[in-house]
């Protein structure tokens, strides 16, 4: 296999699908031509057609191998590939009959490792290659042609069957394995949309919800609250003297702080409150069916008591302080800017004057 790195997994999964095909193959033949070195029955010009054919096989294989370790070229490699066995089951056809030959089954396999391995395009101009050579042997037997056939009598009925093994072998393992690769393949994508998904509606540093799912939330409260006549609250959080701890310890130590702030403030929320980060040191929570003034001041109190707890930094304790403002739906606005705008100057009135202390909710 060439290095997987910097290869997409689509085409990895191409690249060890045509792989395993090509060792499969090689295994088979090479199984075949020793089963029939030790089978007494099978005359000697059978043995030498199959050993003929065994080697133009083998040699497509190789060099097929070496094309997608040495070059990375999986599209030249399968189409050397289906070619050599193309020709070596058509010489072999024109040996054992043409269109009456007990290989004619396996032909199918062509078609079916085109379309697998390189594309729907690829299957159908194989196909039409197929039948194009089916319908050549089909009008010279009509045309009373005669097609040399070496298979002794005796031998005729083994050789229909290891046609018919084979194609059918050979098209399950193929149908088989690209299906089983696919749904690995088709699980790694999902997983990956999921986390893109995730990315699009997260903060990458903390986890919490971004501005825009966060927005979305409040729109989706907002609905709800319409129908059910309810109501909901948002809380702006905004760490004090944040700038001095990246002025003075770094960004590094500043992330370091934002996350544990958000983990605090996740492990402070019920189940059905949305925790945010909007950008830089400031935060949302969205509470619904929270309402009431005395309840709500409550809440503020507790979330500054368990806030102000100190956070460790490396060998530092960092005292951290937050400035906290909210806002009540319907009450202080009936859209998302209103509420976020009305809970934003409340905090920078907490923030400018009364740093620490618990506003009254009116």
């Amino acid at each position: 296999m060439p290095n997987a790195s910097g290869i997409s997994d689509y085409k990895l999964h191409r690249n060890r699908f045509v792989v395993r095909v090509l060792w499969a193959t090689l295994f088979y033949i090479t199984t075949v031509v020793l089963a029939s070195q030790f089978w007494e029955h099978i005359e000697i010009e059978s043995r030498n057609l199959l050993s003929e054919f065994s080697l133009f096989a083998i040699g497509g294989i190789i060099v097929s191998l070496f094309t997608i370790r040495l070059a990375n070229r999986l599209f030249l490699a399968v189409n050397i590939f289906i070619t050599t066995l193309s020709c070596g089951l058509l010489y072999v056809v024109l040996n054992t009959g043409g269109i009456y030959s007990p290989i004619t089954p396996c032909i199918v396999i062509i078609p079916a490792l085109a379309t697998l391995s390189i594309g729907a395009v690829a299957g159908v101009i194989w196909s039409a290659i197929v039948f194009i050579a089916s319908l050549c042997l089909y009008l010279a037997a009509q045309k009373g042609v005669v097609v040399m056939n070496v298979v002794a009598p005796q031998t005729q009925i083994l050789a229909e069957f290891v046609g018919i093994f084979t194609a059918t072998a050979f098209t399950i393992f193929i149908t088989v394995h690209y299906d089983l690769s696919t749904r690995k393949l088709r699980k790694l994508v999902d997983a990956e949309h999921r986390n893109v998904v995730h990315l699009a509606h997260h903060d990458s540093l903390t986890d919490l919800a971004n501005r825009r799912h966060f927005i979305k939330e409040i729109e989706r409260a907002i609905f709800n609250a319409k129908l059910n006549d309810s109501v909901f609250c948002v809380l702006y959080f905004d760490l004090n003297d944040f700038k001095k701890i990246n002025d003075t310890l770094g960004h590094h130590c500043g992330d370091i702080i934002l996350v544990k702030f958000g983990r605090r403030l996740r492990s402070q929320s019920r189940g059905s409150d949305i925790v945010a980060r909007l950008g830089g040191d400031e935060f949302c929570m969205l509470l619904p069916g929270l309402g009431d003034s005395e309840i709500i001041q409550k809440k503020i109190y507790s979330y500054s008591k368990a806030l102000a707890e100190p956070i460790q930094l490396e060998n530092l304790s960092y005292q951290i302080s937050v400035s906290i403002g909210y806002a009540v739906y319907p009450r202080h606005g009936e859209d998302y800017e209103s509420l976020l705008k009305v809970a934003d100057q409340r905090m920078y009135e907490v923030k400018r004057g009364n740093t620490g202390k618990i506003p009254s909710a009116v």
